[in-house]
């Protein structure tokens, strides 16, 4: 950037009085400076006006005034978001600026493309792209009455895509009956249209919506099943089933409908099936890849071409030789009973994320030291360790501070292990230190790290990738350092972190340790443990010298398991994340869960378990799904929640179920008194206990690996998946403000549906 010239005024003066006021002292360039300053001022916002013109570079606020000029109503926008910056409070030391979470609701987009909407008012292409504007979410919509059977008219009106009767022997095409791409003919279905049913009606129209995002898993390991020379192993590093989802991607058309290629869903088998045959049917030579399967990038010393569009690949590594399957020897095979494909073939299960390898492929001459796969995984939202941009989340460089790369690919002043980087770090003396994580390849060690005193290590992944450690010990942090930080961000971590001595600052950013520990299948099949180890054990100390008293555990948009925190450290934060239990409690003190934890301060976050901590001091939007108890209830408070049955909380304020409860009481209170009945604390009870039974959270799935993990189920009670402040849904995934994009989607439709026709939303994930 130029260099600001502060002396422009004074440069414009007469050499006389520039000679006499360097005589006099310069006090005239020093106030002419000032001035100078006050006009860089007056400019920057003459230029700031003349960007508010145009709604593709305007502030934020102005979106709305632009938009009055087109005449469309607000829609709910980041700007109406009243959040409190308390992740910015708790890590200034973070590049940011902005730390909260971008609303994805695109209220410029919307005001942007109003005139381009009103041209084509009406058109089916016009409202699915309406649709994936306004929501954020992957959108197809079908006109019902086009798949409505008819009796044909052999004079007029014919409609010959309109069959009464099925071809059952196409597999593929009968896969997709009752689904999003479904083009066979129905029977009238006169119920209104809801997401299960009442479809197939004149007047309606459907609007399919992919709630959870496709992420991109590039240059990962495959996780073996078994020893060395197995044929059997998983797309996800953790060793866990899985379903691989489509790549989300524009649509080539955007006069066109979206297509299975263009919404991030879970790849179907017989989509896939299809898509193989249909490759190895073309013409030689082929093109190298299909619509599903092909490199994501350029791949050195490759014969196959890049392709951008694709969803999976497979890359055998013998030493320094790479080789990248073709799609001429992939095919979609059922391994749920794990069967071995013939000679050379390479089979892959996108419903359970597996694949399988050939005998031809495990000869010894060939046998692959590893599998690198890629390939796309589901979730709802960015948080745990993923391959997002999370740039505002990575420390941010100051003076003095040492950087150190750990990356698999051998470049030079990189690292191969994290325990070299460490070494190497102690090595210059324990300063200030990041250590980047520069890919997603998997990292099986065991570390201990001793931090320095009023130092800070923070161990972090590079922007968009997520590197995996499998620890083969659990993370300790050694020695009495009651001023040391250490952050861990960007990690998917199979195991446990310790701190066996003494630490004044964990941080737990944008990362996940793995509930329970690890969810990887065995061979054969392992009994599940008595109790989930912790994800985070902090040592309390002897009775009579106790450790950690400053500890603090922060923790911001990461998935964790059981915390064991000792009940004097100074306290858990914990933001936007998911504390899964298993089966057990979710925080309580290290020996014993009958012992409270540290403090909490507790903002939009789910709690799967049972919780026993000291206090309270401080939750909004959490989702106790299990009972929590506080051993001080004087003080702290409790807002926007859901409290399960017999907790024992410091006061709340609106939170479930009591908020309802309260109603449904003064309601049969006031009945009562008209019939002139009785109303007393037995029938307070019997209102408590009928509200209890069903006002409870309901999940996709509790199961970590699960693409709709810790989501709301759409059953789920509409207290609690609308019952945060804003009205957006409890816990974890209250950033997303999925019923704000509803509602900003049926107001849209109310102006831009064809008269006479109903909208029905069918949320396929």
């Amino acid at each position: 950037m130029a260099q600001i010239n502060r002396e422009r005024l004074y440069d414009l003066l007469p050499a006389i009085y520039r000679e006499r006021d360097a005589a006099s002292g310069e006090a005239l360039r020093t106030l002419l400076s000032v001035v100078d300053g006050q006009v860089d001022l007056v400019e920057g916002d003459i230029r700031r006006l003349w960007d508010n013109l145009f709604v593709e570079s305007c502030d934020p606020w102005v979106i709305p005034y632009i938009g009055d000029l087109v005449g469309t109503t607000p829609l709910f926008d980041e700007s109406r978001v009243r959040q409190a910056d308390t992740a910015r409070e708790l890590f200034p030391d973070l590049r940011g600026p902005r730390l909260i979470p971008d609303v994805a609701i695109r209220a410029r987009a919307d005001v942007a493309k109003t005139i381009y909407y009103r041209r084509r008012k009406g058109t089916l292409p016009m409202l699915e792209e309406l649709a994936r504007d306004v929501s954020g979410w992957g959108a197809h919509a079908v006109e019902f009455f086009e798949l409505l059977g008819w009796t044909q008219c052999v004079r007029n009106h014919l409609r010959l895509h309109s069959e009464h009767g099925a071809a059952l022997r196409r597999v593929e095409r009968v896969d997709r009956v009752h689904g999003a791409f479904d083009d066979l003919s129905h029977t009238v279905d006169v119920r209104r249209i809801n997401p299960l049913d009442g479809w197939h009606s004149i007047r309606n129209i459907g609007f399919f919506l992919w709630r959870l995002n496709s992420y991109e898993a590039e240059c990962v390991d495959a996780r073996r099943l078994g020893a060395a020379g197995d044929y059997r192993y998983h797309f996800s590093p953790l060793g866990n089933d899985a379903p691989l989802f489509t790549r989300w991607r524009r649509e080539g058309d955007e006069a066109g409908l979206a297509t299975e290629l263009h919404v991030p869903g879970p790849i179907r088998p017989a989509r896939l099936f299809e898509d193989l045959r249909a490759y190895r049917a073309l013409p030689l030579p082929r093109p190298g890849f299909s619509e599903f399967y092909g490199l994501f990038d350029v791949l050195p010393g490759a014969t196959l071409p890049q392709a951008p569009g694709a969803s999976i690949m497979i890359v055998l590594h013998k030493g320094t030789t790479a080789t990248a399957v073709p799609p001429e020897l992939v095919r979609c095979m059922d391994l749920g009973a794990w069967s071995q494909p013939t000679a050379d073939l390479v089979g892959i299960d996108v419903r359970r994320g597996r694949l399988a390898l050939g005998p031809d492929h495990l000869l010894p001459a060939v046998a692959p030291d590893r599998v690198e796969v890629f390939h796309h995984y589901g979730f709802s939202a960015d948080m745990g360790g993923g391959p997002y941009r999370r740039r505002a989340w990575l420390a941010r460089p100051r003076s003095g501070m040492h950087g150190l790369t750990v990356s698999q690919s051998g470049a030079a002043g990189t690292f191969a292990t994290i325990a070299a980087a460490l070494a190497e770090w102690t090595s210059r003396g324990k300063p200030d230190t990041i250590i980047t994580i520069a890919d997603s390849r998997t990292y099986t060690e065991a570390l201990s790290i001793e931090p320095a005193d009023g130092r800070w290590l923070a161990l972090e992944a590079a922007d968009e990738v997520r590197p995996h450690l499998r620890l083969t010990a659990p993370l300790a942090f050694t020695g009495s350092h009651p001023d040391a930080t250490v952050t861990l961000s960007g990690l998917l971590i199979e195991g446990a972190v310790h701190v066996d001595g003494e630490l004044g600052r964990l941080r737990i950013l944008h990362s996940t340790l793995v509930p329970g520990g690890s969810i990887a299948e065995t061979d054969p099949p392992a009994a599940p443990p008595s109790s989930a180890p912790p994800s985070v054990l902090v040592a309390p100390g002897p009775a009579g010298d106790p450790r950690n008293e400053d500890m603090r555990l922060e923790i911001a948009f990461s998935i964790v398991g059981p915390l064991r925190v000792p009940e004097h450290a100074k306290g858990i934060w914990v933001l936007d994340s998911i504390v899964d239990g298993v089966d057990t409690s979710a925080i309580a003190a290290p020996a014993t869960v009958d012992q409270p934890g540290p403090p909490v301060w507790m903002e939009r976050v789910t709690v799967l378990g049972g919780s026993f901590v000291k206090e309270i001091v401080y939750g909004s939007e959490v989702v106790f799904d299990a009972a929590v108890f506080a051993a001080r209830t004087q003080s702290g408070c409790l807002r926007f929640s859901f409290v399960a049955q017999d907790s024992l909380t410091p006061p709340r304020y609106r939170c479930q179920p009591d908020l309802r409860i309260a109603a449904e009481v003064e309601q049969a209170e006031t009945q009562a008194a008209a019939a002139g009945l009785a109303f007393g604390d037995p029938e307070r009870a019997a209102v408590a206990t009928r509200v209890r039974s069903w006002l409870v959270p309901a999940y996709t799935s509790r199961r970590y690996g699960h693409p709709g993990y810790a989501q709301l189920h759409l059953s789920c009670p509409r207290e609690i998946a609308a019952g945060a402040q804003d009205g957006a849904e409890m816990g974890a995934f209250c950033h997303l403000k999925q019923p704000q994009r509803v509602a900003n989607l049926k107001l849209r439709l109310e102006e831009y549906l064809p008269f006479g026709l109903e909208a029905g939303f069918i949320y396929v994930t």
